[in-house]
């Protein structure tokens, strides 16, 4: 229980930290606050990235992770260039992240011709090594998307309302579903997947981020790219649908791995994938509800 204690004030001082790095820079005016943002996601990204290669190659799975990251930067630097630096061409942003991915397959495809040594289970390497830059970089390069690219900026703002409403929305569920999976949990939602998760949990997610989604909506004014109650009551219960998901997609891969956490570099959470798991499908949930229905 001391462990169990500890390991929660760990996760809240962690927390309030990160919150307090990235609102700051949310709502910092200038390009330090645009580059900042900017940086903060390319950062844990290819954290993420990494600790993904190095779960999977744990495994003793050949996997070329220097090519791999470098394509990973490249989607993060097209982002930057296309929707930061160069808003005027962010359409061109989806055929840049296009070419890189086809880069990364047609590149690895390159090298094992070039090479004329093939090993066993170098397919399963580009495989996995391309798989690794789809599930991580391209996924989380979405908030890139939702923070740059959908709406206009507020004048002197960086991310605007909608990038905030995506991180509460989607952090809510994670907290709904600890506190009431702890508190209330007995009926197992995937427990060949994730014992610790439970139908309970999930219904506390859904509930927390329904209230914080329509408090964000009341407070907001219809501010957040248009989003009104409807829409807010639909994204309040999609998104930690989404999120669960997310987080059952990481346990996959740490099961697989025989691992507890992706990684230990922020106590109480564990690494950078273990933040960042429900962001990586609650952000393309999100831009293609805005891009398609609003």
């Amino acid at each position: 229980m001391a462990g169990g204690k500890q390991e929660l004030r760990f996760r809240a001082i962690s927390s309030l930290i990160l919150w307090s790095v990235v609102f700051g820079l949310m709502f910092s005016g200038g390009w330090v606050g645009k580059i900042g943002s900017w940086v903060v996601i390319a950062f844990f990204g290819l954290m993420a990235q990494w600790e993904f290669y190095q779960a999977v190659g744990s495994r003793g799975v050949l996997l070329y992770r220097k090519s791999g990251l470098f394509c990973g930067l490249l989607i993060f630097l097209s982002s930057l260039w296309f929707l930061v630096l160069e808003p005027h061409l962010a359409d061109f942003s989806w055929e840049a992240v296009s070419a890189i991915l086809v880069l990364s397959i047609v590149g690895g495809l390159i090298r094992l011709v070039i090479t004329g040594q093939p090993q066993e289970n170098q397919v399963t390497s580009i495989g996995l090594t391309a798989f690794g830059l789809v599930y991580v970089p391209y996924l989380f390069n979405y908030v890139c998307l939702v923070a740059f690219y959908y709406e206009p900026l507020p004048e002197g703002h960086t991310a605007g309302l909608i990038l905030l409403y995506l991180l509460v929305v989607t952090k809510f569920s994670d907290i709904g579903a600890y506190c009431l999976g702890r508190l209330f949990g007995r009926n197992k939602m995937a427990p060949g997947i994730s014992p610790g998760k439970t139908w309970e949990g999930f219904a506390g997610g859904c509930l927390s981020s329904l209230g914080v989604s329509l408090l964000l909506v009341y407070l907001c004014q219809n501010q957040i790219a248009g989003i009104g109650w409807w829409d807010g009551v639909f994204l309040g219960l999609l998104l930690p649908v989404a999120a669960t998901i997310g987080d059952l997609a990481e346990s996959v891969v740490k099961r697989d791995a025989k691992i507890k956490d992706s990684g230990s570099s922020i106590p109480g959470i564990g690494g950078a994938l273990d933040l960042i798991d429900s962001i990586l499908f609650t952000a393309p949930v999100l831009y293609f509800y805005l891009y398609f229905v609003k």
